[in-house]
């Protein structure tokens, strides 16, 4: 962990390294850490936390830059950043009093629950399937299985013994761009035999007129992810490709204000969304836990990656079961910033 600061301004950024408990697996390869930045400001009611998770192999930013923009902010810039996940950042700080409540709702006064998908990481098959078993013991009706960097029969067998296992839950996959648009079409419909009932990102992004012609003809619900990250024109895109769905990252496509847009020009076009974290630390995790509570009605979204790291910045968030809860009374632990332990 690093920190910098300026005196100029009671602002600092801290650079973590958060570890994760077990390799985390994709289709872009196995994460061991993950690399975050916070922004912190004192204001009069506490501390104002922001927070800028760039992912390397997805980001249009490079950490440099990240590192940059996050100095000139505690430099005392506030123009809005151009880099995606610092503006995000800055817009949880500009939220923030210093009690860290962004979206004041009954799901902050802990009288509401959100409930998320259960993350299924890739790996042996008797680690998935003690994964899948223990979500849903634990009561997941949805289930999302990375696939894409195993052996695909396997991970077919795995997805019609969940299936099997859970035949009322929602299996959703996500490919994270693993396959060609050719083979894609073949295993659309495999995935289809195996009662999956949506993907995400099939094939890389910047092949538009390939997703279109898979969106047209597939038997399972495709959703754009990595295609929405470096996408300049939100409604050509949506209205050439037209996916059933759309999944938001907020850190990576550059905060709740884009996110809205998407959201906007989305529904209009009766195309369905969901939201994901981005493998951010509790700070990130909180704001888009707020942030959805008050704007995602019954939809079921991606916050389940409070819990993979060894040390994290803790929050009042509580996971019970496949509920997202806020407990006002549980304290933040800023242990991982030094010299900001206020609220």
């Amino acid at each position: 962990m690093t920190a910098s600061n300026s005196n100029a301004r009671d602002r600092r950024l801290f650079e973590l390294d958060l570890q994760f408990k077990k390799p985390a697996g994709t289709s872009k390869g196995v994460l061991h850490s993950r690399p975050t930045w916070i922004l912190a400001e004192q204001k009069p009611a506490g501390i104002a936390l922001g927070e800028a998770g760039p992912l390397h192999w997805l980001s249009r930013e490079t950490a440099d830059e990240v590192r940059a923009a996050g100095s000139a902010w505690t430099d005392g810039k506030d123009e809005p950043s151009e880099v995606a996940s610092v503006r995000f950042a800055q817009e949880m700080i500009d939220r923030d009093a210093g009690d860290h409540i962004l979206f004041p709702s009954a799901f902050t006064e802990g009288k509401s629950e959100l409930a998320i998908n259960g993350l299924i990481w890739m790996g042996p098959r008797d680690e998935i399937e003690r994964q899948v078993s223990n979500l849903l013991d634990r009561g997941f009706q949805c289930l999302k299985m990375k696939v894409g960097a195993a052996d695909w029969a396997q991970e077919q067998e795995i997805l019609r013994w969940i299936k099997q296992s859970a035949p009322d839950a929602e299996l959703r996959v996500d490919a994270n761009g693993a396959w060609t648009p050719t083979e894609s079409t073949v295993k659309l419909q495999q995935l289809a035999d195996c009662g999956v009932k949506s993907i995400e990102q099939p094939i890389d992004p910047g092949q538009p007129h390939e997703l279109a012609a898979l969106c047209e003809s597939s038997p399972v619900d495709i959703a754009l992810d990595e295609e929405l990250i470096r996408c300049s024109n939100p409604a050509e895109l949506l209205d050439l490709v037209r996916p059933a769905g759309i999944v938001l990252k907020p850190s990576l496509i550059g905060g709740f204000a884009v996110s809205e847009t998407w959201i906007k020009l989305a529904e209009e076009r009766g195309i369905y969304w969901w939201a994901t974290s981005s493998l951010e630390s509790g700070v990130g995790l909180n704001a888009l836990a707020q942030w959805l509570a008050v704007r995602a009605g019954d939809r079921i979204h991606g916050l389940g990656t409070g819990s993979l790291y060894v040390e994290n910045i803790e929050s009042p968030l509580v996971l019970k079961g496949q509920s997202l809860t806020f407990d006002p009374e549980k304290p933040w632990n800023l242990n991982l910033l030094p010299g900001f332990t206020g609220h």
